[in-house]
């Protein structure tokens, strides 16, 4: 058995390349609509895809990638008014909480459960010991980049894991996007 260059690592290889095609897709039809904004903030979901939040053109916008190796495609969503329930995470550490395997670690967080135009919703979860995150300016936007990522690129890989120094920083960062709620 390989562990690279079998059959398993060559249809992850396809699958990833195959996302990079669908990503660098949708970077070119909003770079020709000439959507642009200063910075985004980005949230890794469990399924291994994300979702992106912005502010453009006086609206707020929503990115959805699809889960790993799913023929759905990047979805770009424009609302005038951001409607949202934030919802908190609590797991409680079990066993060793993960150590060397054994259990689950604790995972504390919030989760942006953001209301789309046609019923539907787009989840933003910050949780330590489960996600990942990013804020990008315009210029370091891994998902925005029109050029081709090299070998075998997922824009995921660009997140910082969330640990609880992290998600302090992240919960900070999306205060800009997610006023509190009255």
């Amino acid at each position: 058995m390989a562990l690279f260059g079998g059959a398993e690592d060559q249809a992850r290889k396809h699958k990833l390349k195959q996302l990079e095609d669908k990503r660098l897709a949708f970077a070119q039809r909003l770079s020709a609509q000439g959507f642009a904004p200063e910075e985004m903030l980005f949230a890794q979901r469990e399924d291994g895809g994300f979702t992106a939040v912005s502010r453009f053109d006086g609206r707020s916008w929503i990115i959805t990638s699809p889960a790993f190796g799913a023929d759905d495609d990047f979805t770009l969503t424009p609302l005038d008014a951001l409607e949202y329930r934030a919802e908190e995470v609590f797991q409680k550490a079990e066993g060793m909480g993960g150590i060397f395997g054994f259990g689950k670690k604790a995972e504390i967080g919030v989760e942006f459960v953001i209301t789309l135009p046609d019923g539907g919703e787009a989840r933003m979860p910050f949780v330590s010991g489960r996600t990942g995150w990013l804020r990008a300016s315009l210029k370091k936007n891994p998902l925005l980049n029109t050029k081709r990522r090299r070998g075998d690129a997922n824009v995921v890989w660009d997140f910082r894991p969330m640990d609880r120094s992290e998600l302090d920083a992240a919960l900070r960062a999306a205060t800009a996007y997610f006023p509190e709620q009255k």
